[in-house]
């Protein structure tokens, strides 16, 4: 049985892609699962990777929700992960991650990050980012497809209405690219789109 599957929703990011995958990849085995969502960018460079990760091209832009639901459904990990496109991982991610699977049977499994620029370290993490947590399969939500931009609140209110137990490994492992320009949360910032929620 896989424990771990990890979703990646993938929109025109590909160098910073590529430098995740460089990091991910080497810590893959039988127990891990990937599945990389084109969000319809056709983005053939990827399909490279298509030995070790599964690659899956949406023929058309559906937005984040739609991208990381379509992973969600195919995941069959006991524990699912996100990690975001543009964002890194630390080299021990999985390892730590699947040990703290084997010490526990919680519906969430906390991790630690930092900030790629700042360096500011966030511990027992309270945002809203999908990627702060690894969440039991039978538990997890799915992301409102209404919902292009910003669907990580609505999706976090709904975990907290189904999770019973939390675990929390204490250590960093996820490197947070924040306000990178383009990213969303940067147009946002600049006021070049329009947020539903």
């Amino acid at each position: 049985m896989v424990k771990l599957s990890i979703v990646i929703s993938y929109y025109n990011t590909y160098e910073l892609t590529e430098e995740l995958l460089g990091v991910l990849i080497p810590q893959l085995n039988e127990d891990v699962e990937v599945f990389l969502v084109d969000d319809g960018c056709n983005e053939k460079r990827l399909d490279m990777y298509d030995e070790d990760i599964k690659i899956i091209h949406l023929e058309k832009n559906m937005g984040n929700s739609v991208a990381l639901n379509t992973g969600i459904k195919k995941a069959t990990g006991k524990y699912i992960g996100v990690i975001d496109s543009d964002d890194l991982i630390t080299e021990d991610y999985i390892e730590t991650l699947l040990k703290a699977i084997d010490n526990t049977d919680s519906d969430l499994i906390y991790l630690d990050w930092i900030d790629k620029h700042n360096h500011q370290i966030v511990r027992k993490p309270s945002n809203c980012a999908p990627w702060r947590s690894l969440y039991k399969r039978d538990m997890i939500p799915l992301f409102d497809e209404n919902i292009r931009h910003c669907n990580d609140v609505p999706f976090q209110e709904e975990v907290e209405k189904r999770v019973k137990s939390r675990y929390y490994t204490d250590k960093v492992l996820y490197i947070y690219n924040s306000n990178r320009v383009g990213s969303l949360t940067w147009e946002k910032e600049q006021g070049d789109i329009s947020w539903k929620y």
